[in-house]
């Protein structure tokens, strides 16, 4: 499929013909759109209280379609029950990335301005796998280009929606087991595999700033498997 308009809570997109080679003079465009752009939870926070029923909270907001992270005055008092907004972004991970370098492209944006300069995140060519993306709104855009000549075998993307501030659920390894259920800021996660497997990579990874894991998840091998290398 040549372009189009996605909404979540996840999908898939591939270049046209993928796996097999995709076609000469190519011009995709795909929009993804979250299903629900942001959501309201209660919770209790620390916020500054002149009296019971009068308190201050600063909600986060949309501006141009941007979401404006949620905040808290600086003065608190726990114990109040109150509101925060929760935006949703798109978060994008590469499995498979093969295109004619220098030649066919793929442009990565923010927001909904197909083309648009001041939101691309990235214009990818070659064969490296592009690093994790995630927008700053509720909406992100993808202009796949190609030429007139001989192409590669394409791309293939997943996209989910996730809470603003998180990386996103990385998965459990096969024949593991994983300690940790948050995927915000800060958090960490722990991995440990099951009896007669050995763990190959980081035993935790912890959700970065950028938005990205420290570490990518390990794996769990036969240790039988390990013993014949």
């Amino acid at each position: 499929m040549c372009g189009g308009q996605l909404k979540g809570p996840s999908g898939v997109i591939t270049s046209p013909n993928y796996p097999v080679q995709y076609d000469n003079n190519a011009n995709c465009t795909w929009i993804i759109t979250a299903t629900d752009t942001s959501k309201v939870i209660l919770t209790q926070h620390e916020i500054q209280v002149e009296t019971v029923l009068d308190f201050q909270l600063t909600l986060g907001c949309f501006l141009n379609a941007l979401c404006i992270p949620s905040r808290l005055h600086p003065e608190t008092q726990p114990g109040i029950l109150g509101s925060i907004l929760l935006c949703l972004v798109i978060k994008l991970t590469f499995e498979d990335f093969d295109l004619e370098r220098g030649y066919d492209t793929l442009t990565v944006g923010d927001g909904e301005l197909v083309g648009d300069q001041k939101t691309i995140f990235h214009v990818l060519s070659g064969t490296t796998t592009p690093d994790l993306v995630v927008s700053t709104s509720h909406q992100m855009w993808l202009n796949f280009k190609t030429d007139d000549t001989s192409g590669s075998l394409g791309f293939k993307v997943t996209f989910e929606e996730i809470d603003q501030g998180s990386c996103g659920d990385p998965g459990i390894p096969a024949y593991g087991k994983r300690e940790g259920t948050g995927f915000r800021h800060g958090d960490r996660l722990y991995f440990e595999c099951l009896p007669a497997f050995e763990l190959v990579g980081k035993k935790n990874i912890t959700c970065q700033k950028n938005n990205q894991w420290s570490a990518k998840k390990p794996s769990c091998v036969c240790k039988l498997f390990l013993r014949q290398i």
